[in-house]
């Protein structure tokens, strides 16, 4: 079953983690070191290295003269119980999912167990049937409806009119009631079982997103505003969309024409006219133009600046022949006029701002507490709920207005449109040594095994020979030929930590050397005690070391912030604001592009195309290779945003006509028959 093969997993992949790989070996002893989060070490022996060297490691004894990331107070087991959970969290959801199966089909089972037995006492009913009026028919006709099986069998077993034939009849119904009854129970239980299953997984993704949250990766709730589904989107777009329309039918049944804005300012930019009995609300010609633009922009893309069908924030609402409403939403808000936020009307504007960014976001007021928006969140023109307390709204209908505007404190904005969050800002310049996509994970930190004389004291990175390498942060460079690293670049810094590379094929940088973060330092190699190429990469902190993976995920999903969407971190975005492609989801710009893939392969080829990977949560991302390592850090997967999509196997023509096709839709090729869309 799928629970035991996934468990196995969990038992394989921790069992990974506590033993050394067969491919990467590292080297043969460490220095002793004694903390909370680094395993102790046997004793250096002749042949390892030493802490003596001013190269070799940090400078002891330094108090930290600038704040950094503490790695020592993220466990160094954080990765290994994250990974653990997400598979039996898998797990736990597969034997729901199974048990549930299960009980589909017990259920459907005993649902024609059911029929076969009324159809058995609908035979009895038709033999006593012959005079119609006849007072045991009534009776038998009556029992055939009782819902409880043993009220029907016990009546009709228990009227003396029974024959023999109708007695056979009667048992055979009563075998099926059984059989039935035998199903339903293997039907309840499988319910609670899955029921059962679902709780666990409840417990272990709790305690996933608790170590997600430790470790940087942000939370996995749906902004304020924006529907829990994607079902529900579509039916406020709809809703909105119909009510709009109604709206402007009612005016031409009516025959009013909307005046200019300039005739309504007098009546606070909205008027209202009776025609017989009727009496509508009349908007000026200009916000009916700018309210049906929006209507026919859902949908849209979202996009950092206008193009051709993608809006910005600000950008969406530019009109011809309605307002002047050009510029960043600050713009546009310092020169409108505002009104009573608690009294919106259609084709009002409503700001959302924050101390970071000062005013960052517009939508249009389209009525029933709603508005037409552009927010990253959703990367779609579509609708969302008015904020609770919006920053302002305003009329333009009420011409010219001079607010002042709120500056942010951030030196350059830092939320996305509408973002609920600032964008994570990159913390004390780290840069991972490895471009991502480069590398895989080997040997992990505490491993012990034959092929070092200690527990593994860093990180290692299998990547292809010659690899570029770079420096994880900036520091000073010293150089150290030592037996199992081959040349043991350390980069120092002056609050007591410092990073180590080792088994380079080739040394870029000098002794003494002062680099920044993001310089190209070496090449990967396998030099010393290595058996294949790969980068052992270490953390100290005042000459200990720690585990560099928890350091790494917080860099990266802490960095990859700023260069995903939506101010989500990486692999936490809502699956409330993505759209289902297939069984993948993806951000719904993508998948609009992947959809028109997919009918325009089927018209071309008479099949459809299959789309094999898309948005990937922390779960998801966790995969494992043929050795049973982590192929990418959790939290880090290229698929955490939803702007990725890797489809089947295709035959020639078929992927030439799918790039041909891809690349006209602005879609990006990356190899391994993945495509993605630029995010913004």
């Amino acid at each position: 079953m799928r629970m035991t093969r996934v468990f196995a997993g969990v038992s394989v992949l921790v069992a990974t983690l506590a033993s050394p790989t067969v491919v990467h070996g590292d080297e043969p002893s460490t220095p002793s070191v004694s903390t909370s989060t680094a395993t102790t070490s046997s004793s250096p022996t002749a042949s390892g290295p030493t802490p003596s060297s001013p190269t070799g490691s940090a400078p002891t004894g330094s108090a930290p003269s600038v704040p950094v990331p503490d790695p020592l107070a993220i466990a160094p087991t954080a990765i290994t119980e994250l990974t653990t959970l997400a598979l039996r969290y898998e797990a736990n959801l597969s034997v729901a999912e199974d048990r549930r199966k299960e009980a589909a089909e017990r259920l459907r089972d005993a649902d024609r167990q059911r029929r076969v037995a009324r159809a058995y006492v609908a035979q009895v009913v038709e033999y006593a049937m012959s005079p119609s009026g006849d007072p045991f028919a009534q009776k038998l006709s009556a029992l055939a409806a009782a819902e409880e099986p043993e009220d029907l069998i016990t009546g009709m077993f228990s009227s003396e009119q029974v024959t023999d034939a109708q007695e056979g009849h009667l048992s055979d119904a009563k075998l099926a009631f059984d059989a039935a009854q035998v199903l339903q129970a293997r039907a309840d239980r499988a319910t609670r079982a899955a029921e059962k299953a679902g709780e666990a997984a409840a417990r272990q993704l709790k305690q996933i997103g608790d170590l997600a949250e430790q470790l940087g990766l942000g939370a996995s709730s749906t902004p304020e505003g924006l529907p829990q589904t994607r079902t529900e989107q579509e039916s406020w777009n709809a809703t909105a969309a119909t009510s709009w329309k109604r709206y402007r039918k009612q005016l031409a049944r009516l025959s009013v024409k909307p005046p200019n804005a300039r005739r309504l300012k007098a009546t606070g930019g909205v008027g209202k006219a009776t025609v017989g009995s009727r009496t509508v609300e009349v908007l000026p010609v200009q916000t009916i133009r700018l309210v049906d633009a929006l209507v026919k922009r859902i949908g849209d893309d979202y996009a950092a600046e206008n193009t051709r069908g993608a809006w910005s924030c600000g950008g969406l609402l530019q009109v011809k022949g309605g307002y002047d409403l050009s510029g960043t939403p600050a713009q546009i808000y310092a020169r409108t006029v505002e009104v009573d936020p608690a009294k919106p009307r259609r084709g009002d504007l409503v700001f959302t701002a924050n101390q970071e960014s000062g005013v960052h976001h517009v939508g249009v007021y389209i009525g029933d507490g709603k508005m037409i928006d552009a927010p990253g969140t959703r990367a779609q023109v579509g609708v969302s709920l008015v904020p609770a307390k919006p920053f302002a709204v305003t009329r333009p209908a009420l011409g010219t207005g001079n607010n002042p505007v709120p500056r942010g404190t951030a030196k350059a904005p830092t939320t996305v449109c509408n973002a609920t969050k600032p964008v994570a800002a990159t913390r004390q310049a780290w840069t991972f040594p490895l471009k991502q996509g480069s590398y895989s994970i080997s040997a992990g930190f505490g491993m012990g095994g034959g092929m070092w004389q200690s527990t593994h004291t860093g990180q290692d990175l299998a990547a292809p020979m010659g690899t570029p390498i770079y420096a994880s942060r900036g520091g000073v460079v010293g150089l150290q030929e030592i037996g199992w690293a081959g040349t043991l670049i350390t980069i120092t810094h002056p609050d007591g930590t410092a990073e180590r590379y080792a088994h380079s094929s080739k040394v870029l940088v000098q002794d003494g050397q002062s680099v920044n973060a993001g310089d190209e330092i070496a090449l990967v190699g396998s030099r010393g005690n290595s058996t294949g190429p790969h980068l052992h990469f270490e953390i100290m902190v005042a000459d200990r070391f720690i585990d560099p993976m928890p350091v790494l995920v917080q860099y990266l999903t802490n960095n990859g912030a700023g260069k995903g969407w939506g101010g989500y971190s990486n692999g936490q975005v809502p699956r409330g604001v993505l759209c289902a492609t297939g069984d993948t989801l993806l951000r719904c710009d993508a998948a609009q592009r992947a959809e028109q893939l997919s009918v325009g392969f089927n018209r071309k080829f008479g099949a459809p195309l299959e789309f094999t990977a898309g948005y990937r949560d922390i779960v998801g991302q966790i995969q494992r290779g043929p050795e049973g390592t982590l192929v990418d850090i959790p939290g880090t997967s290229p698929f955490g945003w939803g702007t990725r999509f890797t489809v089947g196997s295709l035959s020639k023509e078929q992927q030439d006509w799918l790039a041909d096709r891809a690349r006209g839709l602005g879609l990006k090729f990356e190899g391994d028959a993945t495509w993605s869309i630029p995010t913004a």
